[in-house]
């Protein structure tokens, strides 16, 4: 037997630790290949610690449910309760409950100064609700609801949890391509200071121009070195979004690429008042408050309960010399209770009013978040194509200044404007397309659908 419990218990413990694992073996495996945007998501709803505690709060709403239905059920207590005493009246009592009083009992004398008597009471009572007014109900009604809202509120978070690692993913792409940038940046740097060197020492410049490309050379190799930063802040980012460990490695396996949607706003401001979660659960705590005002106008009603109690008596502990039992209904009505259930009526009546108005402040405030989400991305489409075609406009300058600057048609000035013009719009073009991508994941949070 002793055998089969510790086979159980490393079964247990060999499938808490493998569940505890999986995310970094998961992670791991990816250390010498790549990581794409779907296994990151996957990997942060498995791990992300603010899921985990959000799951937590759902089972504690659970449990609140069941603590609620408490109210329907009978409750039964065991007591043992052991007394001693010289006191008359008591002493009377114990005698007569132990079932032990004579006729000698009745004289004067040794009721006026009794004897110490002991005495140990083992009872067992039983109370039956009968009828509360429809406190247990609403009180079931409400912690249902609370559970259902802390589900939605569980789903938000969920949904925001996924947006981190979105956000933190493409930050982690967009970082990488400024790196790449600065790698081109630096190679096209290094040939225009080569062509002033060579320039220079012709004679056709003046030493000026040789100093200035060294400069543009020198704030490259600085722009490459914050890339290199930029992209390791990202993988931290990245690593903290998904829930594990921040120095994990791996390979990041994506592009950033244009995002198009065909949606109009009054669909996706329609659907957003079906699908936000948070909405949801603002609208279930509205409810929740409505239920509260029942439940505090509840104290006005009568209760009534049914009760019973069966009594062991007996100078010797767990002893029963004498048997005795007791069945009652006890109804009981509050006609005045100083105002008390008045004033709570009107707070509850407060409380449901204020919900009501945050709910309705939530659903602008959602209306809001669409419309912004749904311009930004629009713009966005816009931008792409902009900076698109200035990336080759500055590609082709570039070209065009060089080759002029190289048969002394221009100043290395017109060089050094042209290069920093394709950095900018280098730059611009990948801003961009990654705004696009965080619109579009944002359009999808704000209606609720990620």
């Amino acid at each position: 037997m002793k055998e089969g419990h510790r086979n159980m218990a490393y079964k247990v413990f060999t499938s808490a630790l493998v569940s505890l694992l999986l995310p970094l073996v998961s992670l791991s495996g990816h250390a010498a290949g790549t990581l794409t945007l779907e296994k990151a998501v996957e990997t942060a709803l498995a791990s992300n610690p603010g899921l985990k505690a959000a799951d937590a709060q759902i089972q504690a709403a659970q449990a609140g449910v069941q603590m609620s239905s408490s109210g329907f059920l009978p409750k039964v207590n065991l007591s043992e309760t052991y007394s001693k005493t010289n006191n008359p009246l008591m002493v009377f009592g114990i005698k007569l409950n132990q079932e032990r009083v004579s006729t000698p009992d009745f004289d004067p004398a040794l009721i006026n100064d009794p004897k110490t008597t002991s005495n140990y009471n083992t009872r067992l009572s039983v109370m039956q609700p009968v009828f509360n007014g429809g406190k247990a109900y609403l009180g079931v009604r409400q912690a249902k609801l609370n559970r259902e809202a802390t589900i939605q509120r569980r789903e938000r978070t969920r949904q925001e949890t996924v947006f981190d690692v979105i956000k933190a993913y493409y930050g982690l792409l967009l970082a990488e391509k400024h790196r790449t940038v600065a790698h081109q940046s630096l190679t096209t740097s290094e040939a225009s200071m080569k062509l002033a060197r060579a320039r220079y020492k012709a004679g056709a410049v003046l030493q000026s121009d040789l100093l200035r490309a060294k400069v543009q050379y020198a704030e490259v190799k600085e722009m490459l070195a914050r890339s290199e930063n930029n992209v390791e802040m990202a993988k931290a980012a990245l690593n903290f979004a998904m829930g594990v460990p921040q120095s994990t490695t791996y390979e990041i396996d994506g592009m950033l690429e244009a995002r198009h949607f065909d949606t109009s706003l009054d669909s996706l401001l329609q659907e957003s008042l079906t699908r936000r979660p948070d909405l949801i659960s603002m609208n279930l705590n509205r409810k929740n408050a409505d239920t509260g005002v029942s439940q505090a106008r509840t104290e006005y009603l009568p209760t009534l309960n049914l009760m019973g109690q069966a009594d062991w008596n007996s100078t010797d502990l767990a002893g029963d010399d004498a048997k005795s039992w007791a069945v009652m209904a006890v109804f009981q009505w509050n006609l005045f209770d100083g105002l008390v259930t008045k004033s709570r009526v009107r707070e509850a009546i407060a409380s449901s009013d204020r919900m009501r108005r945050l709910e309705e402040q939530t659903q602008s405030a959602v209306q809001l978040q669409v419309r912004q989400a749904y311009y930004t991305l629009k713009s966005s489409l816009d931008r792409i194509a902009v900076t698109a075609s200035s990336v080759q406009e500055a590609e082709e300058g570039l070209r065009i200044v060089q080759k002029r600057y190289g048969v002394g048609m221009t100043t290395f000035v017109d060089v050094l404007g042209a290069e920093n013009a394709l950095i900018r719009s280098r730059t611009n073009a990948l801003q961009t397309l990654y705004d696009n991508n965080i619109a579009y994941g944002e359009l999808k949070l704000a209606v609720g659908t990620l």
